[in-house]
């Protein structure tokens, strides 16, 4: 099998593929090193090139990060209506029909022709078709106004939050692909630069690495984790050093909030350390300072800051 000869591949590409923060953090890197050099005509040059793509790159990565959150919350909003469905909204909504029409009968099987199952099983979409039918059901049934109203609220709640969420999710995936775009411009125009560069100092190929984050694009260690916590539990995620220059991106995926602290040892409790809080659906980027007297520890742990339900987490620590 013959391979691609390896002054041929793009390392600034490769190593960014689905790791947009590590994309942001190695453009800026070349990004604030041309500047230094603004001087040099060469540099220059190079910097009035590349930096409108710098610029293009970490505008897309902050709108995908925030619409990303925008996403969650419709999730949520929506999961959180659905959970008032069953056994709570659709039992009562069946315990006032049952007082005017007893199961079994013409109009009670008429309002409920497969009872209560259509409320909680199924897709979400069935969940939801299945009160807009309850509605129409109970349109012009003698003594079931109140009942009706309460459906009608309930019902248009349900459509609103599923077309916030479809929205949201169409949105996040425009935002993921203009990220994408513009990690490739990006990642290709430094590859240029490279070349650039070693046209001009290739006798002297040392003087090319100050413009580039070796120690960043060098590191295939994983940089993505995810996992999930019991109640009230806490877990190490991964042993790194890091400098105070450094930032966690730290995510609840879940119904929890959670919290992120450095531990000195492994399997450590958040008991004396400083933890960072993340709020339930959100992400947030935590600087290496925030853990104040705790900065220099390298074992990142999380916690389930929840005492009822269990959490999930997602950090990336490129």
């Amino acid at each position: 099998m013959k391979h691609i000869w390896l002054y041929l591949q793009n390392p600034f590409f490769n190593c960014t593929k689905k790791n947009y923060k590590k994309a942001v953090k190695i453009s800026a890197y070349t990004d604030a090193r041309l500047f230094i050099k603004i001087a040099d005509p060469f540099y220059a040059a190079l910097y009035a090139t590349y930096h409108p793509l710098h610029l293009a790159l970490v505008s897309a990565y902050n709108i995908w990060k925030a619409q990303g959150g925008t996403q969650k919350g419709s999730t949520v909003s929506l999961a959180d209506l659905l959970a008032q469905l069953n056994p709570g909204k659709s039992g009562l909504w069946n315990r006032a029909v049952q007082l005017l029409y007893p199961v079994g009968s013409a109009i009670y099987t008429a309002i409920f022709p497969k009872k209560m199952k259509p409320f909680y099983a199924g897709t979400t979409q069935d969940r939801v078709n299945a009160v807009a039918q309850l509605e129409i059901s109970l349109t012009g049934k003698a003594g079931l106004a109140t009942t009706l109203a309460d459906v009608t609220t309930f019902s248009s709640d349900l459509a609103a939050a599923e077309t916030a969420q479809s929205g949201s999710m169409g949105t996040t995936a425009t935002a993921s692909e203009n990220v994408e775009t513009a990690r490739v411009n990006a990642m290709v125009m430094l590859y240029s630069i490279l070349g650039q560069c070693i046209g001009k100092l290739a006798a002297t190929p040392s003087l090319i690495t100050v413009l580039f984050n070796l120690s960043v694009i060098r590191n295939k260690l994983q940089t993505i984790f995810m996992g999930a916590l019991k109640v009230g539990g806490f877990e190490t995620i991964v042993q790194r050093s890091y400098d105070l220059t450094d930032t966690i991106d730290g995510s609840s995926d879940g119904n929890t909030e959670l919290g992120f602290y450095l531990a000195e040892n492994p399997n450590e409790g958040p008991t004396g350390y400083t933890v960072i809080n993340v709020l339930s659906t959100k992400t947030r980027s935590i600087g290496i300072p925030e853990f104040i007297n705790n900065t220099t520890n390298t074992f990142l742990c999380v916690v389930n800051l929840s005492d009822t339900l269990a959490g999930h987490y997602n950090v990336n620590v490129a």
